[in-house]
């Protein structure tokens, strides 16, 4: 870990999307707060925020290819401040005049979309920055100030939120204003990789993108991973927004809010500093299995304790604690198979198929909330998640994935 925290590019990388995830932490604390504020509306809470993701997965179909041909440094730095603007325009929309609720959905779900260039910049530039032997600990580290970000973004917001929701608005569009600053340079990532292919390419966007969407799909182990996230993630992005409507309606603050949705993010920090030595001692596999079986277990307890704030909050923290040795090994399995110059593509053809049903599942939060309430809403997520846990032990090529360090680079 010295020796990665060393690496030129490196540090600024990792301060840079720390910032840009805070703001998305806020954001997912602040938009469903507001929507259901102004509206009263469960359901439109959902439908907003589930088409913000789908409008996501729709830009991801490109976003990888484009991010491989114009640099991911170059395109990651135009793409936060591009969201720190929305957000400002947001702040200012609420602050200096009435605007139908209509206007300000259509630039959250902008904003939303445009982090679809998040995962293939962030990989790319771990690929062209870190040596090889180190990407479990640098995904590793990924996740975890990914859930660092959720653990102080979402309380701050809360917090903020008290005050105004335009102020907590403020505050992210001057995080992923600052993030934008931080963002390495494309000559310093160069320089840390002297065999690096020019990312010059006369390969036309769309054919760029179709090889990373074949590239995966041939690819047995990653066709695996493909599959189950693309079943794990329809509990995985509809359970906090649930819970958010639920204690919201019950009356509870913003603040208690975001501390809820900050405790699951809490577990995966505690368990990221155990993530880089698990992915070097158990295969992804096993690894997975254990991550959702936690997941499921928790939406099950969630069940019984939705209405208890405490207990809601030790659930989801236990709930958390093996998912960031599971995402490392992901991010690290994906960069060892992947060619250099495909980074990008391929990370965005994996993600794609693995989220396509999230904007379903958070519409369901909404839906399901308006319909049946907490508990059997959260019964049905649980259900899900233990199909997607099941997936794991019936699929043989995500089974027989070796250890990372088994791996050839080259693969």
């Amino acid at each position: 870990m010295p020796s990665l925290m060393r690496t030129p590019g490196y540090q600024r990388l990792v301060g840079a999307m720390a910032l840009n995830q805070t703001g998305y932490a806020m954001a997912a604390v602040v938009v469903p707060l507001l929507i259901f504020d102004v509206t009263g509306n469960p359901t439109l809470t959902g439908l907003v925020s589930g088409l913000g993701t789908g409008a996501l997965v729709l830009l991801s179909l490109l976003s990888g290819a484009v991010t491989d041909r114009l640099h991911a440094s170059r395109v990651l730095r135009v793409v936060v401040l591009t969201q720190a603007i929305v957000w400002f325009a947001i702040a200012a929309m609420l602050t200096f005049g009435e605007f139908p609720i209509w206007a300000i959905a259509v630039l959250v779900i902008v904003a939303a979309a445009l982090g679809a260039f998040d995962a293939p910049s962030e990989q790319s530039l771990i690929k062209q920055i870190v040596a090889p032997n180190d990407l479990g600990s640098a995904n590793a580290v990924a996740h975890g100030r990914e859930s660092a970000a959720e653990v102080l973004g979402g309380p701050f917001a809360g917090f903020l939120y008290a005050f105004g929701p335009q102020v907590a608005l403020l505050v992210q569009g001057c995080a992923h204003g600052l993030a934008s600053i931080l963002v390495p340079p494309k000559s310093l990532v160069a320089r840390n990789r002297k065999d690096a292919e020019p990312d010059e390419n006369s390969e036309p966007i769309i054919n760029a993108a179709v090889e990373g969407f074949r590239f995966v799909f041939r690819h047995p182990g990653l066709r695996g991973i493909t599959l189950v996230a693309a079943v794990a993630n329809i509990p995985m992005s509809a359970f906090i927004l649930l819970l958010i409507l639920s204690f919201r309606a019950s009356g509870s603050s913003a603040f208690v809010i975001g501390l809820i949705s900050a405790s699951f993010g809490l577990g995966v920090i505690v368990g990221s500093f155990f993530a880089g030595a698990l992915t070097k001692r158990i295969p992804l596999g096993r690894l997975g299995a254990l991550a959702l079986a936690f997941f499921s277990g928790g939406l099950l307890l969630l069940t019984v304790v939705n209405h208890n704030v405490a207990a809601t909050i030790v659930v989801l923290f236990i709930a958390g604690l093996p998912l960031a040795s599971f995402n490392s090994a992901i991010g690290a399995y994906t960069a060892a198979v992947t060619p250099e110059g495909q980074m990008g593509a391929v990370t965005t053809a994996s993600t794609v198929p693995g989220i396509f049903l999230m904007p379903l599942g958070i519409f369901f939060a909404g839906f399901g909330f308006d319909q049946w309430g907490v508990t059997i809403s959260m019964a049905i997520l649980s259900v899900v998640s233990l199909v997607a846990t099941v997936l794991i032990f019936l699929h043989a090529p995500l089974r027989s994935i070796p250890l990372l360090s088994d791996l050839d680079d080259q693969t």
